[in-house]
């Protein structure tokens, strides 16, 4: 069997440090090891045709880029859903998976006020089209800065998704849906609604090779 290092060629090292390898199985695979591992990004579909039928939330234009205007959240009010339709098989399953929104101020804000998002999400595919309301929300603040107070000032805003309960665990494979919402802060309100410009959906990944 060939060898490279003194290691097989099935557990070949990468660089100096022994904790980080890579190996290949006999249909070709590429696992990955210790830091040696990447990260993958996708970017959700957005379900339209629910925007479409309520006629919300609004379309605003930023330019070159389009995204969707949230109000704070009430009962028939204003939210975005998404799907992916299939967790890579290259996510190495043990890693949390991020939400990532990239927004926008509508208007001008007060340094210091805060807006806050709710992501929630759901790992099956449900019938009703509905995530319910569940311990899969996931409630992230953000609060306005001094160089980033003006219109249509940029934040990234981040969701970690409890992937390993209490739902069902999410595998490779599955279908995940999300729901997106801007709920009320818990201190000063921003005055102005939020643009969404685009979402991504971020794995750790220790395999190549492989969909």
């Amino acid at each position: 069997m060939a060898s490279f290092n003194g290691q097989t060629a099935e557990s070949m090292r990468v660089g100096s440090d022994l904790s980080n390898l890579f190996s290949i199985d006999s249909s070709g695979v590429v696992t990955l090891t210790g830091t040696s591992k990447r990260h993958l990004s996708v970017r959700p579909q957005t379900s339209y045709s629910s925007i479409i039928g309520q006629g919300k939330p609004t379309a605003v234009s930023l330019g070159a880029y389009t995204g969707f205007s949230l109000p704070v959240y009430n009962s028939d009010s204003e939210e975005l859903f998404f799907k992916v339709s299939s967790v890579p098989g290259r996510w190495d399953g043990a890693s949390d998976i991020v939400f990532s929104a990239r927004c926008a101020l509508a208007g001008a804000e007060d340094v210091g006020d805060k807006f806050q998002l709710q992501l929630s999400w759901a790992n099956k595919a449900c019938t009703s089209g509905v995530i319910s309301s569940s311990t899969t929300d996931v409630p992230v603040e953000t609060t306005v800065l001094a160089d980033r107070a003006a219109q249509y000032s940029v934040y990234n805003v981040e969701f970690t998704i409890d992937w390993d309960g209490p739902n069902p665990d999410i595998a490779v494979g599955d279908e995940l849906a999300f729901r997106l919402r801007q709920i009320a802060a818990s201190g000063s309100q921003v005055s102005n609604e939020i643009i969404v410009c685009s979402v991504l959906v971020t794995y750790q990944v220790d395999k190549m090779f492989k969909v």
